[in-house]
């Protein structure tokens, strides 16, 4: 097999962060476009799976050209591809030698399956959390302490984070780690011991984390005012209350730069993060309609809108669904389906639809104060997985909905915000929706509030979701009602500590 490197980390970093603000963003198409066909080329003539697999969907093995035929290849996914062939055969002529990290998915959807990767695929991610902690967070002029909240083990995010922080902090920057993982206790006491002797401190975690962090400070002793937050929060989206409840709370500075969200997964690792550029012009969505629909046609809520590096992680939307390609574990994935829903928008197209609408998004920039840090990298947006919801009499529910319910001013203050919902059938067979929601530590079930939670739930759901509300007007209002059962905080059956939320049960 000929030595092949599908990236390779570049001499100046300080240079490349002006190439990604001063090149064209056809230079990175572009250079997105070659290093896709370079690695499906690769790909057919190295890894004996794939070969099965083209063979399999009737595909010709000859050499790619062009983006039109990379794009006749057949889209791939856990179940088609990677649960479908011999293990081994998956890796390059099976060579697994260079594995320094195994990481697997939680299960949530199944069965785990492993996902090894060695430092060439580490470097990736190293690459882009040093561009963004520069660029963002200012690691080379402060002195950060990283809180690394997400969880220890064999998943992918606690142990892949502290390995790249780890050797970004080891080139000179005045940066700390705190892998605390998902314990809450413990992340506070470190934050409540060591953030006075730093400039700043980034809180790292699942969103529902972070806001557990949030609102136990005070139990600790800790004022946020007082202290220069960071928030780096990611596995999923969340809605722009959420965001305002954490710049409220934590006194955050600047909106756009210092809370920023990535869309990652096990398979591709860090596939895309928010920018400060991608903050602003979700935020100018999520006030306006007309732009909404514009930005971000097909969704109901808010998506996640991140920009992306395309020579690292090659994105396409097929069908109204998302799909990547890329090296980023010890095996090459080609057109794969994570099952989420959205699109792609090239940078200067989302400046040009910007700019129909009326706004003028490099004067709204300056105004904002982050002009000087605008990447000319194309935009990738996602609302919601397709495969993870739940459909009730033919209404698809999703818990992006649910969520935006749990942040309402009148139930926010008892709630956590984590839920699971799940389909359920009554005595008569009939299915219903069925809510858990964990309350606040301290807070104890009533009737009252498990009527208001109810009430709110089905009137947030009626307001963003059009299919439950058809569905909810025509087909009767008792068999749409969702029944809602409040748990307390951290009760194992559904909110047990230390492990990613599930937010839907199937």
């Amino acid at each position: 097999m000929k030595k092949y490197r599908y990236f390779s980390y570049p001499p100046s970093l300080e240079k490349n962060i002006r190439d990604l603000k001063t090149k064209k963003s056809s230079y990175w198409e572009k250079l997105g476009t070659s290093k896709v066909i370079s690695l499906a080329n690769f790909t057919m003539a190295y890894v004996p799976s794939y070969k099965s697999f083209l063979e399999k969907s009737g595909f010709s093995l000859k050499k790619i050209k062009d983006l039109k035929g990379f794009q006749a290849l057949p889209l791939a996914s856990k179940s088609s591809y990677l649960k479908s062939y011999p293990y081994k055969d998956l890796f390059p002529k099976g060579y697994l030698d260079k594995i320094t990290t195994v990481s697997s998915t939680s299960g949530s959807t199944g069965e785990p399956f492993y996902f090894p990767r060695g430092e060439e695929a580490d470097s990736q991610y190293e690459y882009v959390a040093e561009v963004f902690l520069k660029n963002q967070f200012e690691i080379d002029s402060k002195r950060t302490l990283a809180i690394n909240g997400f969880g220890l083990g064999i998943w992918i995010g606690g142990i892949f984070t502290y390995k790249v922080f780890n050797k970004i902090a080891a080139k000179g920057y005045r940066l700390a780690l705190a892998p605390t993982g998902t314990n809450k206790e413990i992340f506070l006491k470190t934050f409540a011991k060591m953030a006075d002797l730093f400039d700043q401190v980034i809180l790292m975690g699942y969103p529902p984390f972070i806001k557990d962090v949030v609102d136990e400070a005070r139990a600790f002793g800790i004022d946020w005012e007082k202290y220069s937050i960071k928030v780096m929060t990611a596995t999923e989206g969340y809605s722009e209350k959420f965001r305002e409840y954490l710049i409220k709370k934590l006194g955050i500075k600047n909106r756009y730069s210092d809370i920023l969200n990535i869309y990652g997964s096990v398979e591709l690792g860090t596939m895309s993060h928010e920018t400060p550029l991608a903050n602003l012009i979700r935020k100018i969505a999520a006030g306006n309609k007309r732009v909404f629909r514009a930005i971000f046609p097909g969704a109901t809520e808010i998506p996640t809108l991140a920009q992306f590096y395309p020579h690292i992680v090659y994105f396409e939307e097929v069908d109204g669904e998302v799909v990547a390609s890329g090296f980023g574990s010890s095996f090459p994935l080609l057109r794969y389906r994570f099952h989420d829903s959205g699109s792609v928008v090239p940078f200067e197209v989302m400046i040009q639809k910007l700019k129909k609408l009326g706004i003028n998004i490099y004067k709204e920039a300056r105004e904002a104060k982050i002009v000087k840090s605008i990447f000319k990298l194309p935009f990738v947006y996602v609302y919601g997985r397709s495969d993870f919801v739940v459909i009730l009499r033919g209404a698809n529910i999703y818990p992006e909905n649910v969520r935006a319910a749990l942040l309402e001013d009148s139930i926010e203050d008892s709630l956590t915000g984590k839920f699971c919902m799940l389909k359920k059938e009554n005595r008569n067979f009939q299915e219903y929706l069925e809510v858990n929601i964990e309350l606040k530590k301290g807070i104890n079930k009533s009737i009252s509030l498990t009527k208001k939670v109810s009430e709110v739930i089905l009137q947030t759901l009626r307001n963003k979701n059009s299919e439950f509300n058809n569905s909810y007007t025509t087909e009767g209002k008792k068999l749409l009602t969702p029944k809602c059962v409040l748990f307390p905080y951290e009760h194992p059956k559904y909110f047990k500590q230390g492990i990613k939320q599930n937010w839907v049960k199937k």
